[in-house]
């Protein structure tokens, strides 16, 4: 985590950053509804995440709407907020043309 000084309101803004290919995991995923152990088997065909890490990833998506927590049925989720961003994801592949290791997306 890191800390953005915000210029029009003289205090300090928290955000998140996330990295987008493992981002873009989770949400595909909860697409048609994920348990935990599947999206811990899903993000690691893309990165090395412990499930501390997850935990963290799931808490912020969750936090900032992009994903949803059914605990009744204990499962993730995607949201219309999600599917959105699940679809910037996918745009700026094609417009990179390429993998989005480097890409991080910033929650504020």
């Amino acid at each position: 985590m890191y800390y953005k000084h915000d210029r029009d309101h003289d205090h300090i803004v928290k955000s998140q950053e996330l990295q987008a290919i493992i981002v873009e995991q989770i949400l595909a995923m909860c697409v048609n509804k994920a348990r935990f152990n599947e999206l811990k088997d899903a993000t690691q065909r893309v990165a090395s995440l412990s499930r501390y890490s997850l935990r963290k990833y799931l808490f912020y998506l969750i936090e900032y709407g992009i994903i949803s927590y059914q605990g009744q049925n204990q499962v993730y989720v995607i949201t219309w907020e999600g599917l959105n961003l699940l679809s910037i994801i996918n745009i700026e592949k094609r417009i990179r043309q390429s993998d989005i290791e480097d890409l991080v997306i910033c929650l504020e």
